[in-house]
């Protein structure tokens, strides 16, 4: 014990002398022997703390604290959680200090320490409980005159703030606390405010809110009112404003108000409900906020809580009315300056905060009506700042800034947001009614917004709501429901009604203020306008106008009483109306003073346009036409919609015969009608401007604007449905443009108007029967013309109507054998025209339809079934009868109207009377005497004559037409058949095309027994008419008769050749007839009007025929050679030309036509690189005469025109130097003569051959002298001029490439030349894409994007090529994804266009395909099923315009046969095949190598014109084939191919492949693949020595190529260690590919070639280091490589893991398998790869085992593996493996029926896992026996 207190001692003393480390000794040597003794362990407290050993500190004080409760350790370790900011520590510490402290001073201090870390440590309960008795005792002592010192009373009043701070504090906490508590005990979820702005954040459902809330409020109301409010009475003085800071102050008085709020809370709920408490706390709040600003310089708290307070005091009064006097509105106007003043405080001092912005903003747009955009602004600034999302005013104050502005859009959705806020709102004041007039005006601005957009019926029912809900404001709102219906709904009944209800409910409640006293006074007003609206009695009006009297006396000339005098006006012209119609006359007098009051009603409201309405009407009743006309105009400027005004004063306008102001006023009031910002109003609108649509259409359609009227008419009619006659104007518009179906329709509507009004219109009858003849319905139009007949008797033209459909369906009846039926119909068509002919007998047209009802009796059959002759006689003599009357009525034609037409008419008339009466002869002369007979022989003759006369007149009057010649040689035909012959020879050289004539002439050779030249007639005749009954009934006939004649005896042969003898010889020119000049020139113009008009096949075979027959033809070998031109055949094309030039040369003079190619259209196909079939230049010979039936050159004009032609040909065969030679002699004759076509077209076609010869400054010079030879007369002059100037920049621009001096000066000439054919015609599309690609290759593509972009708003119909080059410009500013939009854009726009489809494919193949590979899903398992789609779309919609056929002579121009798809369409459907991975690879390759041999097959010219790029893709098919095969066939293919490559090289001159260095090193690599694989087979078979030598020698000439770079030295390293592979020399492999990777470290194939040799030896560890160094090359390549698309390295990412995967499960380590694809492979690049889901799947069926005890995870195991599994056959049903694993799957989970089908799947995929595939189905076998 000695030792231990002299050691105590020792301590002390050091302690003392702060000889801690000395201390702390000791203290250590003696603890061990008594570790229960206090100084000990206080000692060592004091010397670790000393020395900063705090923690042995801490445990040395606790460990004396325990030994004895003393406040000396305590206080060590106060010093000690002071030191390390241990603040609970410290509390806990200062809470067992201070009891144990006597010193009533030191222990005052601690008291105040433990205050201050309480409040820190935001223990506000602590905190409040050490305060309060301070404070108490405080106020005791003060009472008792103790502690008045100013130190004391600062102390105090530090004090008293913390305490008022953790009191309030305090309450927060509490009441959220024992929210919670509710919530939980009610199930409710609790919710952070503060994050429901994030993704998924819990939220309360509306019912749990109210819930929240009520819970809310009643805990509140229990702890709010603990507050000690002395407490702030004391704090809240000026005085201590020098003890406490702003920030303080501002708390203190923020906390009061928040108590006072909440106070006012609690009064404002419907239990505790106290209005009066309500607006004294109110006042407080308001007046402690202004003491607030007052007090602490306006901080930003009282300034927004008093914006807030004034948003309670906003009354909805009508602010748009500015003269208002009544107390409500003075109540706004205060409040609007009381916002504005803040607002501008809080602005000017606090920037940041949206309140006071918003403030301003409101009082703009409310006060001062500023509805700028500044106005907006400065509210959305309020918005976009802190502090004013829940700001009502701002909302209000946006919506009515939108409503005025007419974004009816974002009002509803400003409204909609407001009613969160106001509900927020609500919920905060305890459902208290203080935002109810924001509520009211929101709702009605909304109501306002939807009845302009015509949303009338949610209007309504919103108003509705209003009343019943706020039934206090039952007079205003109601009001406002009464105005939606008088003004907008035009509902005057409902109106009146709701008028009455407004006066009616005044008198029951007596409601006197002074928005309510308006209200009544407008509601009577209103009442007596819809009065005079709803025509009244007089006595009514009267009443009403004395009534108006004494209103207008009462309220005197204010602003509000321009309605009184308006309405005033209008009984007054109501009742002078009257008057006038009782009196018959006009007094002036009463007018002038209608007027006066008018006038008042304008000046108290100038913006009113019905006033100055009235008043034009009035002025132009008393005849002042030009006051009027100023107030009609002044109407209209206030309401361009005013029926009144507008009608009138285009009335004015079409008096004083201002057409062009009648129609630009309908336009202006059309055009603002149909406006983009009217377009929601435009169902009522078009009901007040329907008869402008109508009056517009009337004049569009005096103009003929057909199209235009059609669509104001369809305007006009949904404003007035009902209006007949706008239907049947609309019916006259349908049938100017032809559409009679719609124009009946129209009509038969105007007619169901009338019926429906039991009104009566026959010209409307008459118009619908017209129209249904015109379409066949002959019911139809006789029941319309019996009720036009039924009103107006014996009508003329309905009887002829009538009698056409009768005939008509007649003729329909025959049609069918329905002869009964027909006569009916005939008779009555008879019976009809007759009545007409009774009435008007001097028409014409009436006596034609009558001969020609009485003709067509002459078809129908004899009824009578009794053969005797009476009935014969009884059928003649009707028959007699009826050509007869035929005949008489088409004389009577003749004689009032002689023409060509008629005669031909009365011709065949008496040609068939004749015939009638020949056979009536013949049949009866045999049975009477001549005289007993009805006609004689002379009068058979006679018509016969007047036949042949009549249509002899016809031909003197009309010569050249075919039909009456045709005709003539029918009537010939059976007595003067040569005559007959003659005149159908001339109908056929007049039009060969018809079939007509050669019929006829078929039948006078038959008739004559010419049978042979039948044939040959009837030949062309079925060549021109195929489908011509006629002629193979003709066929028929001649057949019969040829078969027939075998079997006639010699003898009656011989008697027939005697008495046809005379025939014959009269006949013997007929063999020459048909092949002599007129059939042969027949046969040239037949071909020649093919070649016009497009038949190219059918010319060519006609023109052909031709010039065999007659090789010396000038026109026939021009001819021929134009169609070989057509046809691209320049060779055959250059041989005819020549042979027409020869025969010309040696002709000495012509007169004959040649034939002039009329190929205008095709002028805009010239091309400098032309290898275009046909252009402007040659394929057409022009002429500067009118060409009417042939034109007339001299021999020096034909050969001209030829030369021409075979220049042009020898320019398309590329002899340039030639086709300059051929029109080199009228280059300079040429130059001097007036301007003409031909001429232009030489110039054209010399400036061509310069430009192909590289003379491109005079190719330059002759095509501007081409422009300038255009001449002006040309119809098509302007188009042409466009091409020759869209050539011109060509040659321009081809001539600024080979020139680099003065390039931007060229350039700018090009641009101008383009702009020129712009501005000529915008549509000359080709002109804006050249423009743009002049910019693109200057590298521009800025400005061509900017003039592609100006074409598509410039013009309306845009072509594809617009939007297909707008796309390559993005790809080349590299924005993908815009190329893709205008490819998607140009497939929507032109889906028939096949270009947009392949191009989108394109794209898709190039930029997208990896992506989609990467990303699909099961609904889309094909990653190239979007590209190959689009192919398909693409081959679909391809058509071509002409057939390539040979022989089809029926096929003309809009022929249409699909076209196969092109070479570029072909290969992107090869490129789509390789990517396909939904098949084997080896067959994707084949189905690419099939697709590019089709391209060469179909394509075999492609090699001659220098494209040799097909069969360098087949070579690198069959090159990647054999690679994969390693078969020795399929290497001999490549070796072919590649062998055919080398020649073509060697043989073109130039390609379109670049041959590159990479090319031909890939052509070497090529070679020596299939070298090798040749000399050493994959069975290891060697080929020969010399083989092998050659091998050898080829890659070491190679080798010591000097240029080569390190990496392609690498690649023929490894092409040699791959010999010595196929040799089995791994080690010599090894050597080589080492060497190999010296050169190139980074090469990956080489790592994966050095695993291979290393896996085969089993160093599985020096494969996987191979592997592993290869995997880091590629993540460190695909990091540092930016590109769009890296899907090379993602795919060598992927067989690299899988090849490691592979050795890891040999070595057992599937969990590092697993993490290794975790690790690597976890994105989106692999996130749906089927490879990846099958590596994992595998995994997990390797890793898991099966034991006794993990059935459940293993049977959990399987099922992960097979969805994995499934998800990647899904994908790629394809991939390999994918089944077999499956199926072991479903083996290890018993399901053995679908193991087996899953094995019978991948053993038809696999063919090579047969054994492991066989193994496991005996496997199944075992177990299911």
């Amino acid at each position: 014990m000695d030792y231990i207190k002299s050691k105590l001692k020792e301590t002390r003393e050091a302690i003392d002398k702060k000889d801690y480390k000395t201390a702390l000794e000791n203290c250590n040597e003696i603890v061990q022997y008594d570790d229960q003794n206090f100084m000990i362990h206080l000692f060592l407290g004091v010397s670790n703390f000393n020395l900063n050993n705090l923690a042995a500190a801490e445990k040395s004080y606790i460990a004396a604290l325990k030994i004895q409760n003393s406040p000396v350790p305590l206080r060590g370790l106060l010093e000690l959680y002071n030191k390390t900011n241990e603040n609970d520590k410290l509390s806990n510490t200062l809470k067992e200090l201070i009891p144990l402290t006597t010193d009533k001073q030191k222990k005052k201090e601690l008291v105040f320490r433990l205050i201050e870390i309480s409040y820190f440590l935001k223990d506000y309960k602590t905190t409040i409980d050490l305060i309060s008795p301070i404070l108490f005792e405080n106020e005791k002592s003060s009472d008792d005159g103790e502690n008045d010192s100013e130190s004391s009373k600062i102390d105090r009043i530090k004090l008293l703030e913390k305490f008022e701070d953790a009191n309030y504090q305090y309450y927060l906490n509490t009441l959220k606390t024992k929210i919670d508590e509710k919530l939980r005990e009610k199930n409710i979820p609790i919710v952070d405010y503060s994050k429901l702005h994030v993704l998924g954040a819990i939220q309360h459902t509306p019912e749990q809110k109210q819930e929240r809330d009520k819970i809310e409020f009643e805990l509140n109301k229990s702890l709010i009112n603990n507050f000690n409010l002395k407490v702030y009475e004391e704090l809240l003085t000026k005085i201590n404003l020098n003890i406490l800071t702003n920030e303080q102050m501002i708390r203190i008085y923020t906390h009061f108000i928040q108590i006072l709020i909440g106070k006012r809370r609690i009064y404002s709920n419907e239990e505790n409900k106290d209005e009066e408490k309500q607006k004294q706390l109110y006042k407080e709040i308001y007046e402690n906020c202004e003491r607030m600003n007052e007090m602490l310089s306006t901080p930003i708290y009282s300034l927004e809580n008093l914006i807030n307070l004034l948003e309670e005091e906003f009354n909805f009064n009508d602010d748009d009315d500015d003269e208002d006097d009544d107390q409500e509105s003075k109540n706004n106007n205060e409040l609007y300056e009381k916002i504005n003043e803040i607002s501008n405080i809080l602005t000017n001092k606090y920037a940041n905060r949206g309140l006071g912005w918003i403030g301003l903003g409101f009082y703009k747009v409310f006060k001062l009506k500023d509805y700028s955009e500044q106005s907006k602004q400065l509210i959305e600034k309020g918005f976009s700042n802190s502090g004013s999302t829940e700001s009502l005013l701002g909302y209000l104050a946006l919506s009515k800034w939108y409503l005025k502005v007419e974004n009816h859009e974002r009002v509803r959705d400003i409204v909609k947001k407001s009613m969160i806020v106001y509900e927020q709102k609500q919920r905060s004041v305890g459902g208290a009614n203080y935002f109810n007039n924001i509520f009211i005006k929101l709702q009605l601005i909304l109501v306002e917004s939807l009845s302009f957009n015509c949303n009338f019926e949610l209007a309504s029912s919103l108003l509705e709501s209003l009343i019943n809900k706020f039934p206090i404001h039952f007079n205003y709102l109601t009001f406002s429901q009464s105005k939606l219906n008088f003004y907008s709904i035009k509902d005057y009944k409902k109106s009146k009604e709701l008028f009455q209800l407004i006066i009616n409910n005044n008198q029951n409640n007596n409601q006197n203020n002074n928005q309510n006293k308006k209200i009544i006074e407008l509601s009577k007003i209103y009442l007596i306008w819809i009065d005079i609206l709803l025509k009244e009695s007089k006595e009514s009006l009267i009443k009403s106008k004395d009534n108006l009297k004494e209103i207008i006396e009462l309220n005197g000339e204010t602003a509000n009483n321009y309605l009184n005098y308006y309405v005033y006006g209008l009984v007054l012209m109501e009742l002078n109306k009257i008057e006038n119609n009782n009196n018959n006359d006009n007094n002036n007098d009463n007018c002038s003073f209608i007027i006066q009051q008018f006038l008042k009603s304008a000046k108290l409201n100038s913006n009113h346009s019905d006033t100055f309405a009235k008043l034009g009407t009035l002025y132009k009743m008393i005849g002042q036409k030009e006051r009027s006309k100023k107030c009609y105009q002044k109407s209209l400027q206030l309401d361009i919609l005013n029926g009144e005004a507008g009608f009138e004063l285009g009335e004015i306008y079409a008096e004083s015969g201002q057409t062009s102001l009648v129609m630009s006023l309908y336009k202006e009031i059309t055009d603002f009608c149909l406006s983009a910002k009217q377009i929601k109003r435009f169902p009522i609108n078009v009901i007040k401007c329907s008869w402008a649509f109508y009056r517009l259409a009337i004049y569009q359609m005096d103009n003929k604007d057909i199209h235009n009227s059609v669509v104001s008419l369809l305007n006009a009619i949904k404003g007035e449905p009902l209006n007949e006659s706008y239907w049947r104007t609309l019916a006259e518009a349908y049938r100017r443009q032809f559409k009679y179906v719609a124009a009946l329709k129209s009509l038969k509507k105007a007619e169901e108007i009338l019926d429906n009004e039991n009104r009566i219109a026959t010209d409307i009858n008459f118009q619908i029967a017209t129209l249904s003849k015109t379409l066949g319905l002959y019911d139809d139009a006789i029941n319309e013309y019996d009720r036009v007949l039924k009103q107006l008797e014996n009508n003329v033209p309905s009887l002829k109507g009538k009698a056409e459909c009768l005939l008509q369906l007649s003729i329909e009846q025959y049609k069918f054998r329905n002869f009964r039926q027909s006569l009916i119909h005939l008779e009555l068509a008879e019976s009809s025209i007759k009545i007409a002919l009774e009435k008007e007998n001097n028409f014409h047209s009436l006596w034609r339809l009558y001969a020609d009802i009485s003709s067509y009796f002459l078809n129908l059959p004899n009824n009578n079934n009794n053969n005797s002759n009476s009935n014969n006689n009884n059928n003649y003599d009707y028959l007699i009868e009826k050509s007869k009357q035929s005949s008489n009525a088409y004389f009577n034609c003749v004689r009032i109207h002689s023409n060509s037409h008629s005669l031909q008419d009365l011709s065949i008339g008496y040609y068939n009377q004749y015939i009638i009466f020949k056979n009536y002869l013949k049949q009866q002369g045999k049975q009477q005497q001549e005289k007993n007979l009805k006609v004689t022989k002379e009068e058979t003759e006679n018509l016969l004559k007047s036949s042949i006369k009549c249509v002899v007149e016809a031909l003197n009057l009309s010569p050249s037409d075919p039909m009456l010649w045709n005709l003539l040689g029918v009537v010939l035909m059976d007595k003067f058949p040569a005559q007959s012959q003659h005149a159908l020879i001339r109908s056929i050289q007049l039009d060969s095309s018809k079939s007509e004539p050669y019929n006829n002439l078929t039948l006078l050779y038959f008739e004559y027994g010419f049978i042979e030249q039948s044939d040959k007639s009837l030949m062309i005749a079925k060549n021109n008419n195929i489908d011509s009954v006629i002629s193979w009934s003709l066929q028929g006939l001649i057949n019969e008769v040829k078969s027939s004649n075998k079997n006639i005896n010699n003898n009656n042969n011989n008697d027939n050749n005697n008495n046809n003898s005379t025939g014959r010889e009269d006949y013997n020119y007929i063999d020459n007839a048909l092949e002599s000049s007129p059939i042969g020139q027949g046969l040239l113009g037949y071909g020649i009007t093919s070649l016009l008009e497009g038949y190219s096949e059918t010319s060519y075979s006609v023109l052909y025929k031709y010039v065999e027959l007659n090789p010396n033809s000038i026109e026939g070998n021009n001819s021929l050679a134009l169609v070989y031109s057509h046809q691209n055949d320049y060779e055959n094309s250059e041989k005819y030309f020549k042979s027409a030039l020869n025969l010309l040369s040696n002709s000495s003079n012509s007169s004959k036509t040649i034939i002039k190619n009329n190929d205008n259209d095709n002028e805009s196909k010239i091309t400098l690189n032309n290898n275009n079939s046909s252009c402007s230049i040659g394929s057409i010979l022009f002429s500067d005469k009118p060409l009417n039936d042939g034109i007339e050159f001299s021999n020096d004009e034909k050969l001209k025109y030829v030369k021409i032609n075979l220049s042009r040909t020898q320019y398309y065969l590329g002899k340039f130097d030639e086709a300059l030679e051929t029109i080199k002699p009228y280059i300079t004759t040429t130059q001097t003569t007036e301007p003409s076509l031909s001429n232009s077209i030489l110039f054209e076609l010399v400036s061509l051959i310069y430009c192909k010869l590289n003379k491109l400054n005079e190719s330059i010079d002759a095509m501007k002298k081409s422009i300038s030879q255009i001449p002006k007369s040309l119809e098509t002059a302007t188009i042409r001029k466009q091409n020759l100037l869209f050539t011109l920049a060509k040659i321009q621009y081809t001539c600024n490439n080979n020139n680099n001096s003065g390039k931007k000066q060229q350039i700018d000439t090009i641009v101008k030349t383009l702009e020129a054919i712009i501005t000529i015609d915008k549509r000359f599309y080709k002109s804006w894409y050249y423009l743009a690609a002049i910019y693109i290759d200057c590298g521009k593509n800025d400005l061509a994007k900017n003039v592609l972009i100006k074409l598509q708003t410039t013009v309306e119909q845009l072509e594809s090529n617009s939007y297909l080059l707008l796309s390559k410009i993005h790809l080349l500013n590299n924005e993908i994804e815009e190329a893709r939009k205008q490819l998607q854009k140009l497939i929507h726009l032109f889906p028939l266009e096949p270009i947009g489809w392949t191009s989108l494919a394109d794209l898709e193949m190039k930029y997208f395909i990896n992506n989609s590979n990467s990303n699909s899903n099961s609904e889309n398992n094909d990653p190239c099923n979007l590209p190959l789609s689009l192919l398909n779309h693409s081959l679909n919609k391809k058509q071509s315009q002409e057939y390539s056929g040979m022989g089809q002579l029926s096929v003309g121009p809009d022929h249409k046969v699909l076209q196969p798809p092109t070479i570029k369409e072909l290969e992107i459907i090869a490129k789509a095949n390789l990517y396909d991975l939904q098949s084997p690879w080896t067959k994707c390759l084949d189905n690419a190598i099939v697709i590019i041999k089709r391209i060469i097959h179909s394509n075999p010219l492609s090699t001659t014109n220098n494209n040799i790029q097909p069969w360098v893709h087949l070579q690198n098919l069959l090159y990647w084939r054999s690679l994969y095969t390693d078969n020795k066939e399929d290497w001999e293919s490549t070796k072919s191919c590649w062998n055919v490559v080398q020649y073509l090289l060697t043989k073109t001159t130039t390609t379109t492949t670049t041959i590159t260095e990479e090319f031909k090193f890939q052509q070497i690599l090529i070679e020596l693949e299939f070298k090798l694989a040749l000399s050493i087979t994959s069975e290891g078979d060697s080929g020969t020595t010399d083989d092998i030598a050659e091998f050898d020698k080829l890659i070491s000439n190679y080798q010591k190529q000097t240029n080569y770079t390190n990496e392609k030295k690498s690649v023929l390293l490894s092409l040699e260690a791959k010999k010595f592979l196929k040799q089995g020399d791994k080690v010599k492999a090894l050597s080589i590919l080492k060497d190999a990777l010296k050169l190139e470290p980074n090469s990956i194939p080489i790592y994966h070639n050095l695993c291979d040799i290393y896996q085969s030896n089993d160093q599985l560890d020096a494969s996987l280091l191979c592997l592993n160094r290869s995997l880091l090359v590629l993540k460190q390549q695909t990091t540092n490589n930016n590109n769009y698309n890296n899907n090379n390295n993602n795919g060598l990412i992927l067989t690299t893991i899988s090849k490691i995967i592979r050795i890891y499960c040999i070595q057992k380590k599937f969990k590092d398998s697993l993490k290794l694809l975790e690790e690597n492979l976890n994105n989106n690049n692999y996130l749906d790869n089927p490879v990846i889901k099958l590596l994992k799947g595998i995994l997990i069926i390797g890793s898991s085992k099966l034991t006794n005890n993990n059935l459940k995870q293993f049977t959990n195991d399987m099922k992960n593996a097979l969805n994995l599994l499934e998800e990647s056959s899904t994908i790629n049903s394809k991939l390999s493996l994918t089944n077999f694993y499956s199926a072991v799957v479903q083996f290890n989970l018993k399901n053995f029926s679908l193991s087996d089908i899953l094995l019978q799947k991948e053993l038809n995929l696999t063919p090579s896992l047969s054994l492991q595939i066989n193994s496991l189905q005996e496997k199944i076998k075992q177990f299911t026996k």
